[in-house]
């Protein structure tokens, strides 16, 4: 394959193209990528045309070091670098920044309404190379607190003159879901004899169907009071012995076995065309489009203990040495309210789209041997659809005895049982409650900039540019939601008959479950149901919350010098220079009157940036480098902290009550410094260890109630009615006194880590052995305030290549962390995920020079997705999605 030319070491007396091939040239390119630049970056290149070494560029992320990843549906979806989430990493495709987003279960987070990059919407085979930038440069714009993530389609000019293509094929089978789907990717690129122009096209398509099963718990809860235990009422104050002893227990809120099945289809394009009119100029013209469409079922059978404990009748109990209620034997009773028993089927339906699509121009011109430029502009999109997010409920239509759930077999997914109800039986249930809520994000990027260096000398080259982003996001939700009994046409809840039931089956499969639980039950129909009730045509209402907006527009320029010299022997070279930014926003909510009124509010801020940034690198050996980063670095705020939108009580006061966003935060604002030691002991291999420290001011994770003046808040007096007494203090020319509670800066935060780097091809071993290589790394991260990221993280990979065969394991781990902090004072009640370890195999074999066999086998482990709650570790979520294999064939040309 041809690797693209920001890859390939270069002869000093010519620029001849380098042609490799294979999983250790793509290792060789990136290790000299890594030792070519200034500053600190990690990158992975495609080993053959259209045919990135990773089916999904989040899995291929995580085999650099400091990089971590989520997984949703069986997938890498975000990335998490050196101890900062999505939110802090800043990525760039064809060099444009862009942010495209998807959609998850409620587990997984539901809908991306955050700075935070979704990398599944994308086909790896439309890229053919990855970067992770480390370190700043004041060449780089600004928004990066953790990374710069560099994606670049491939350009014609990258394959020479003449045609150059591929196509393949794969089967994708999943063991869980038993199903077969198609992967498909194809290159096609054509460069006239003179180079002068090309022309490229590529395209990727994958259709998948993936299960995943298991137990959660939503999360654990205490102070319950249960209606009675042993036969005795709990009432009283104090309450009897053993009612004061569950009170003071976790139990499970919503103990439940699931089964949710995702359709997926992802089509990928990609466009390039270049012009040389003369040696000294090169325009390229890139497109980019993707369509990611999903279907998601998700069923479950479960009981609503969470705010109905007083309708539990517990006849027996476990409470371990922790104060957790492992094992609860009792009754279901309806609740005197609504007279529903809280043992339920549910059956939700979301149907989700992103469309993401990419037009970059950029002219590059040689002015004369010592000065260059280019012009570069472009737009991108992404739409992020969910027109359906809809739920049936079938609740228990009769009081339920004998109902158990044990955690004592098995801590991560309890025995449960329904005792006298027939879940397999539509009588059991009735239909009674609905839910669909629609909703959307939209995310649109525009930018044009420009940049020129000058060599003053052969040491030294002065770089500048400008450049002017404008960043829109925009999200958006309704909710249709209630009770069968209270729609018109109805009296009371539906009697669940066959014609309303899908029964769900075969549950259970390779599931680390204890036997005896339901591997069958009624589960909705969801079409003959939405119908019963006519559910989309129910009119829904606008979710204030989550109906908001963001207008970014920034203006930046820079200067850097570049330098190359000798310091008494020593090659030394880098950059220094300085970033201004100016960013200006408005930011746009909804507040809610005291008449219920929607008034739409848009409040302006402006703040800016000096970004002074220096990276060095020494060679006191030929093969061993010393590289050394100081950056000022920002990072936009989040983007559901910005809203204004809220609520207002303009009747009680003053002050006044106001609870919104804050769309005054000032953004994070950090130091970074960066030292690595890189010693290239033999042709294609690495030993390297950095050091890393990241001290980040402002860090806003909290909330304060602040008191000010009306004319303070930004509000205008239209949110307020004349009738209301802070409408009429405004009228008589007052500025009254408010209490606003919303998310403030806060206070700083540090990071500090390490990275270990190992590759080696062990060519000097005998016989077939000489055709293995070994590449690893592994990263220690440390914080004591920010949230999200493991401590722990390594992957290893051990490769065979000859001539005709190759083969890959894989694995990568990354130890337990924290999603949310602790929140009582006693240190307790923190959400996290347990630690992970993912395996996988790769495998090709060349029948002739042009036509390869491929084979792939991924989560070899089958590794369980298992959330948790309290430094217990009480399970919250503990699914899994199987393993999945891919048979095919390529084809070059």
């Amino acid at each position: 394959m041809a690797i693209p030319a920001s890859a390939l070491a270069q002869d000093d007396e010519t620029e001849d193209r380098i042609v490799v091939t294979g999983f250790r040239s793509s290792l060789g390119a990136a290790l000299q990528t890594k030792r070519d630049e200034t500053s600190i970056v990690d990158a992975i290149v495609a080993e053959d045309i259209a045919d990135f070494p990773d089916l999904n560029l989040a899995e291929s992320l995580q085999r650099i070091p400091g990089v971590s990843i989520d997984r949703q549906a069986g997938e890498g979806r975000r990335v998490t670098v050196r101890g900062l989430g999505g939110d802090f990493t800043r990525v760039r495709i064809n060099g444009m920044e862009a942010l495209t987003t998807n959609g998850g279960s409620d587990a997984s987070g539901g809908s991306n309404r955050s700075r935070a990059f979704d990398f599944n919407t994308f086909a790896s085979e439309l890229f053919n190379e990855l970067v992770v930038r480390k370190s700043q440069s004041a060449s780089v714009e600004e928004g990066s607190l953790g990374a710069n993530v560099e994606l670049k389609t491939a350009q014609p000019f990258d394959y020479g003159a003449g045609w150059t293509g591929s196509v393949s094929g794969q089967a994708f089978y999943n063991d869980l879901s038993d199903d077969v789907g198609p992967r498909l990717a194809g290159l096609v690129s054509y460069t006239n004899p003179s180079e002068t122009w090309g022309v490229l096209l590529s395209a990727a398509y994958t259709e998948r169907t993936i299960r995943e099963e298991g137990f959660s718990t939503v999360r654990f809860d205490d102070q319950g009071v249960f209606r009675s235990v042993g036969g005795v009422p709990c009432m009283g104050d104090p309450l009897p012995a053993d009612c004061q002893t569950l009170q003071n227990a976790y139990y499970a809120r919503i103990p439940r076995y699931g089964r949710l099945d995702y359709e997926q289809e992802r089509l990928g394009l990609t466009g390039s065309m270049q012009f040389r009119p003369s040696d000294r100029t090169v325009l390229s013209i890139d497109g980019l489009y993707s369509n990611f469409d999903g279907q998601r079922d998700e069923e479950f059978l479960e009981v609503f203990i969470r705010s109905n404990t007083d309708n539990v009748d517990v006849t027996d109990f476990t409470v371990d040495s922790n104060g957790v209620l492992t094992r609860l034997v009792g009754d279901l009773q309806p609740d005197v309210s609504n007279g529903l028993v809280p043992a339920r089927s549910e059956h939700r339906r979301d149907f989700l789209s992103t469309e993401f699509y990419q037009f970059t121009g950029n002219l590059e011109h040689e002015f004369s041997d010592r000065m260059r430029g280019n012009i570069f502009g472009g737009i991108s999109r992404s739409d992020f659809d969910v027109p359906t997010q809809a739920t049936i409920f079938f609740d228990a239509a009769n009081p339920v005895t004998g109902y158990t759930y044990d955690f004592t077999g098995n801590p991560n997914a309890a025995f449960v049982d329904f005792g006298s109800m027939d879940v397999n039986s539509p009588s059991s249930f009735l239909f009674t409650q609905f839910r669909n809520r629609p909703q959307g994000v939209d995310n649109t990027y525009d930018t044009i900039q420009s940049n020129l260096e000058y060599d003053l000398n052969d040491n030294i080259t002065m770089k500048g540019g400008v450049s002017w982003k404008r960043f829109e996001f925009s999200t958006f939700e309704a909710r249709a939601e209630g009770s069968v009994a209270d729609l018109d046409g109805f009296e009371g809840a539906v009697p669940v008959t066959s014609d309303l039931v899908d029964l769900l089956t075969g549950f259970g499969s390779g599931l680390d479950a204890p036997s005896g639980i339901d591997t069958s039950w009624v589960s909705a129909d969801f079409d003959a149901s939405a119908a019963l009730i006519d559910l989309f045509n129910i009119p829904a209402v606008q979710r204030v919350q989550d109906t908001r907006g963001v207008v970014e527009k920034d203006l930046g320029g820079y200067v850097q010098f570049d330098f190359n010299f000798d310091m008494n022997g020593i090659p030394v070279r880098g950059d220094f220079g300085v970033r201004y930014v100016e960013t200006r926003t408005a930011s746009t909510g909804v507040i809610v009157d005291e008449n219920d009124e929607l008034i739409e509010v848009t409040v302006d801020r402006k703040y800016d940036d000096w970004l002074p940034a220096f990276n060095v690198v020494l060679e006191p050996g030929e093969d061993f480098l010393i590289r050394a980063g100081f950056a000022q670095v920002m990072a936009r705020p989040s983007l559901g902290n910005l809203t204004p939108g809220g609520s207002i009580d303009t009747f009680t006061g003053p002050p006044y009550a106001i609870e919104f966003g804050n769309p005054g935060l000032d953004p994070f604002r950090a130091t970074n410094l960066d030292l690595s030691f890189e010693w290239y002991f033999a042709e294609e291999s690495l030993l390297a260890v950095g050091l890393f420290y990241k001290d980040v001011g402002s860090f806003f994770t909290e909330t304060d109630t602040i008191e000010t003046t009306f004319s303070q808040s930004g509000l205008p007096a239209s949110v307020a009615s004349p009738t209301s007494p802070l409408g009429m203090d405004l009228a008589g020319g007052a500025d009254p006194d408010v209490e606003i509670e919303q998310v403030v800066n806060g206070d700083s935060a540090k990071i500090k880590g390490l990275e270990f780097i190992y590759q080696q091809p062990f060519s000097s071993l005998p016989g077939p052995f000489g055709n293995t290589g070994f590449i690893g790394n592994y990263t220690y991260v440390s914080s004591d305030e920010i949230i999200g990221f493991s401590d722990h993280a390594f992957n290893a990979t051990f490769y065979y290549e000859d001539n005709r065969l190759g083969a890959r394991v894989t694995g990568a781990y990354r130890s337990d962390y924290l999603t949310t902090n602790p929140r009582s004072s006693d240190g307790r009640e923190e959400r996290g995920v347990a630690s992970t370890f993912n395996l996988d195999f790769a495998m090709q074999y060349a029948l002739t020079d042009s036509i390869e066999l491929t084979f792939d086998a991924l989560n070899l482990t089958d590794q369980y997705e298992h959330q948790t709650f309290d430094m217990l570790g009480l399970p919250t979520l503990y699914h899994h999605t199987g393993r999945n294999f891919l048979f095919g064939a390529r084809y070059n040309f």
